[in-house]
């Protein structure tokens, strides 16, 4: 076995260093590049993309973000139907019941809100009874100017049964007092003042 490792052991040594003597496979990589002409396909089956549209796909991405700023994202499930749901979001006496806050929601299209003793204000942008919900919100402690986006949707994948769906755009990461909590007690508040007081109340739970 000793005999037959340093012959197969020389060999590779071998190998290696007339390639090294060529200039390796560095060299090897820098003559593909250069002979490579631009505008050829990409290695690794990518579809090939120009530079000119890379750089406005990562424009635009870019421009999609905003810095200093969160979106929250949340399923729940109900054990009741859409329209339920719905209505209790959309009543102002059901809201000042399961959250023991004053509110008032207007249930028009551009109509104002007000909720839980009007720390949230803002207005209706778009609804659809039982399917959609579409609201403009604005915490008292944010800095002034800024506003969030709330989308609420309800699917009823069997009878009896509703997946809410949250997405809470534009929440900014500090208030105007320089607090670093807002997404993460924004995100609590949709969760336990909102949601599981819904199925503590009104017996939604599943």
């Amino acid at each position: 076995m000793v005999m037959k490792g340093k012959v197969v052991v020389q060999e590779k040594v071998r190998v290696y260093g007339e390639a090294m003597a060529k200039g390796g496979r560095c060299r090897d990589e820098l003559e593909s590049k250069k002979v490579a002409p631009k505008g050829k396909e990409k290695p690794s089956g990518l579809p090939v993309v120009s530079d000119a549209k890379e750089s406005k796909v990562v424009k635009e991405k870019k421009g999609k973000t905003k810095e200093g700023f969160k979106t929250i994202s949340m399923t729940e499930k109900f054990s009741c139907r859409g329209k339920d749901l719905y209505e209790i979001l959309m009543d102002e006496n059901r809201w000042k019941g399961f959250t023991q806050s004053n509110a008032k929601i207007s249930r028009d299209v551009t109509g104002a809100i007000s909720l839980f003793d009007g720390s949230v204000t803002g207005m209706n942008l778009e609804l659809e009874e039982g399917k959609l919900i579409v609201q403009n919100w604005r915490f008292g402690s944010w800095p002034d100017g800024l506003d969030s986006t709330v989308t609420i949707t309800f699917e009823e994948p069997e009878s009896g049964v509703t997946i809410v769906n949250l997405t809470h755009t534009d929440v900014p990461e500090e208030d105007r007092y320089g607090n670093a909590t807002v997404v993460e007690n924004t995100e609590r508040g949709w969760r336990d003042l909102i949601f599981h007081r819904i199925r503590a109340v009104f017996g939604f739970g599943i």
